[in-house]
């Protein structure tokens, strides 16, 4: 039997979010047992909860959540409940402005005019949403969440730093990845080669450094091959997600160890320190008799 991407969640304990939808009564319960009521979920109607356990009972899915840094209980939300999935920082384009307009960003009650009048733009995302069976990227500009879109109509930035030449004998180099605002017209490369940065899916621009500045020229005009890995769908996230999170769960615990490594030797400098001190003052004192 194939596992689902709550599967995964619960096998690996990921943490994440949740924006809880929920309009009808629906108990919280003290233990996993479910036992003892304690609580009720309808309370928390359109409030994120952080989820710091999965369990799945009786081919239901519940989770252990906090809320504002207290522990509230066990619960198993409405799915029209959405979840939030922290991962790597990446940069990422819009590729379909119309589809702004969402049943997410709706039901989160986001204003899109400023990510409407930016849609232009080359924007950050570092987690994602899962809702109503889609999965949603979170769209950043300098901090701010201007909304959210399906990952149909993103383009994340692809980094592949790679040497590269010029196919063509008259190139221009532009300031955007769209290739329209035009910095140099027709530029002599002399056929040497320079270094590519990445570029975005389904755009034709490639991020280029030459003489030392950055720059976007045509994909087609260079010997660049592009490969484009896609996350697609639901469980495609969770699992780009959990490795994202396996990572920086090892990098945490590598930089712990390497923390007290360093100690460890410290304090070892330390006692030959003191032993060479009091070595030193048991040699005064026997020069006394």
């Amino acid at each position: 039997m194939s596992l689902t991407y709550m599967d995964w969640i619960e096998r690996y304990n990921l943490n994440f979010q949740l924006h809880i939808n929920e309009t009808e009564n629906n108990p919280v319960f003290k233990q996993v047992d479910l036992k003892e009521k304690i609580d009720d979920l309808a309370k928390y109607n359109k409030v994120i909860v952080d989820v710091v356990s999965t369990r799945k009972i009786n081919e239901k899915y519940y989770y252990k959540i906090k809320y504002e840094g207290n522990l509230i209980g066990w619960c198993c939300p409405s799915e029209e409940s959405v979840i939030y999935l922290k991962t790597k920082k990446q940069e990422v384009k819009l590729l379909e402005e119309k589809n702004i307009e969402n049943d997410l960003n709706k039901f989160i009650g986001i204003d899109t005019t400023k990510f409407k009048e930016n849609a232009d733009k080359i924007f950050f995302s570092d987690f994602y949403a899962l809702f109503n069976n889609n999965v949603y990227c979170a769209v950043i500009l300098k901090d701010e969440l201007l909304g959210f879109v399906t990952i149909d109509d993103i383009s994340f930035f692809t980094h592949c730093r790679k040497d590269f030449k010029f196919t063509e004998n008259e190139v221009n180099l532009y300031k955007n990845s769209k290739l329209e605002k035009l910095v140099i017209e027709n530029f002599n490369h002399s056929n040497n080669t320079y270094t590519a940065l990445g570029w975005f899916e389904n755009f034709e621009g490639v991020r280029v450094i030459i003489d030392g500045k950055r720059y976007w020229v045509d994909m087609k005009n260079t010997d660049i091959k592009s490969e484009d890995k896609r996350v697609e769908n639901a469980f495609e996230t969770v699992i780009d997600t959990l490795l994202y999170q396996l990572n920086d769960k090892l990098d945490k615990q590598a930089e712990f160890y390497q923390s007290k490594i360093k100690r460890l030797e410290q304090d070892l400098v330390e006692r030959k320190e003191k032993e060479k001190q009091i070595s030193q003052s048991v040699k005064s004192i026997k020069e006394l008799f």
